[in-house]
Formats: structure tokens, C-alpha cells, sequence
């Protein structure tokens, strides 16, 4: 495929996320979660497509567009949307960043949970396979532009929250491994949920047992 001419739109509900649309971690913190762990789905940061080990080493290799700042999100709570454009600094850059999203995409419409130790991209992953956002992504040279659109609150919520930890945790530091379940749950609670808390708590407690249940990788 001649990605210099690639334009894609993935129908989508994922972090990146995302951008990175859920970006694994093979390191441990030292908060005592088991972060090494990627619950029943096993381990995917290394298989092939999901060029985690590229974007980790080359991290600091992608800007905003038009400036020398960190990629950050513009996001419209009123259109539920969150909009990147963000220049990477080769057409390989490029290529490695929409090849990350299209293959953290297909994972989580599998239903698979990368980072399954964190609450937010179990929340994510859920909001993924059920279809409450999609994602388009469009590749021109170097350049490469995303755009989520979330189709309730709640979702727009875990979408927004994800962005922030792709912007501040992977593009700014290259750092993998932070675990955001606290500002996940507080998400939960809000009334933005209520329509899905049961069902979507459910689902993060089977995750979260699995995970446990496979120890250490």
C-alpha cells in the first residue's frame, strides 16, 4: 500500500491512544499493580503491527503541527470530539504512529485489553468493542491527523482522559507504564456513567480477575 497516499477512516468506538489507542507497557511501577500483566489477552506490546518499541524510542520525534510542542488534543466536550494533528519528523514516523492506531484498533474491537492493570484502558477497551466512539485517521506525508467522535458522555469522558495520558505520558516523557485507574473511577462516578456503571463495572472486574489470575509475564 503507498502509504504516502493513505487515507483511511476506521469505524471505531478507540488510545492511543488514540491515538495510541491503548498503548502497552512491559515495565512495572512501583505503585504495586501488576503492570506486567495484560490479563487474559496476553502480552501485545511485541507482536508485530503494533510498533510500540518504535514509538517508544522515537517518541520525542513527534510535534504538533506548525510548532515545536508536544502533540496534545483539541477536544469540544459539546461535539463529544477529540482532534489531533500531529508531524512526525520522517514518513516513517508517520507510517510506524497510523500503523500503532490501526493495530491497537483491530486489538480492541477483538476485545482485547492492552494495559489491563489500568482501570482507563479497560474502560477505553470497553467503549471501543461496544461502538460508543470511532475514530478516523488520515496519513498526508508526515503529517498525521485523528479525529474521535464519541457518542455518549461517558464515553466522551474516557476518550478525553485517554488523550491527556497519551499527550502527557507518551509524547512528553515516553513513559508507558503510569497507571490512571484513580481518575478512571472518578469517571465511573460521575453521572456522565450512570447508564452503563453496571454493565461497564462488570466488565472491569471479569478483566481484572483474568489478569490476576495469570500472574506475572
Amino acid at each position: 500500500m503507498n502509504r504516502n497516499t493513505y487515507v483511511k477512516t476506521l469505524g471505531f468506538s478507540l488510545l492511543a491512544s488514540a491515538l495510541l489507542v491503548g498503548c502497552g507497557s512491559n515495565s512495572s511501577s512501583g505503585n504495586g499493580s501488576n503492570q506486567d500483566n495484560m490479563g487474559n489477552q496476553g502480552n501485545i506490546d511485541n507482536e508485530e503491527g503494533s510498533n510500540i518499541p518504535y514509538l517508544r524510542v522515537n517518541h520525542a520525534n513527534y510535534t504538533e503541527h506548525g510548532s515545536n510542542q508536544t502533540p496534545a488534543p483539541t477536544k469540544d466536550a459539546n461535539a463529544k470530539s477529540i482532534n489531533w494533528t500531529i508531524a512526525a519528523n520522517t514518513e516513517e514516523g508517520a507510517e510506524k504512529l497510523v500503523g500503532h492506531i490501526e493495530f491497537m484498533d483491530k486489538a480492541l474491537e477483538e476485545d482485547r485489553n492492552p494495559r489491563a492493570f489500568d482501570t482507563l484502558f479497560v474502560m477505553e477497551a470497553y467503549m471501543k468493542f461496544n461502538k460508543y466512539y470511532t475514530t478516523n485517521v488520515e496519513k498526508s506525508s508526515t503529517n498525521v491527523i485523528v479525529s474521535k467522535n464519541a457518542s455518549t458522555a461517558c464515553a466522551y469522558e474516557v476518550i478525553s482522559a485517554h488523550a491527556d495520558v497519551v499527550s502527557g505520558d507518551f509524547f512528553a516523557q515516553g513513559v508507558l507504564n503510569n497507571d490512571h485507574s484513580a481518575r478512571a473511577e472518578a469517571i465511573l462516578a460521575t453521572s456522565a456513567c450512570d447508564g452503563v456503571r453496571t454493565d461497564l463495572t462488570a466488565y472491569i472486574a471479569e478483566r481484572k480477575r483474568s489478569m490476576g489470575s495469570m500472574g506475572s509475564m
